[in-house]
């Protein structure tokens, strides 16, 4: 008997602390919902870049890329553009290394090892988080024939 008083005490308690939080609560407080409202993305668009893979004293494969930037903010963007002829040379001599040293040039452009050592690289050249994304707009890529 003691053991179904003390049940019904305790789903008296639990259904009073339920109905208090759901029905009595002052609901005409406002309630404040915040809202994180992305800032819209500040692209720079780059000139296109050329590359001939060199192996063996000849070239191997030409390598063509269309990249686009996507900055922190309007100061990263400033600077990028002011300082685009060092972040395309350090973006060719990054891609040059790169392919150069690949065991084979067989397979196709891994965008994920590209994208993540031009975004390595533009933390160098001008700051680290101010291009927060590296774009491949489009990449084209053919075995080198000479032409005679």
């Amino acid at each position: 008997m003691k053991l179904i008083i003390i049940i019904v005490v305790v789903v008296l308690a639990l259904g009073g602390g339920g109905a208090w939080f759901f029905f009595l609560q002052d609901s005409d407080e406002p309630q404040e919902e915040v809202v994180v409202i992305p800032d819209d993305p500040i692209f720079v668009k780059m000139e296109t870049l050329s590359l001939h893979v060199i192996r063996g004293g000849g070239v191997k494969k030409y390598i063509v890329l269309n990249l686009t930037l996507e900055m922190r903010d309007a100061e990263s963007q400033a600077l990028a553009e002011q300082k685009m002829p060092k972040l395309r040379d350090v973006f060719i001599g990054s891609l040059n290394e790169y392919f150069t040293n690949l065991p084979s040039l067989k397979k196709g452009v891994n965008m994920k090892s590209v994208k993540r050592r031009l975004l390595n690289i533009s933390a160098k050249a001008i700051g680290k988080g101010r291009v927060t994304d590296v774009l491949v707009q489009s990449i084209f890529e053919r075995d080198w024939t000479p032409t005679n």
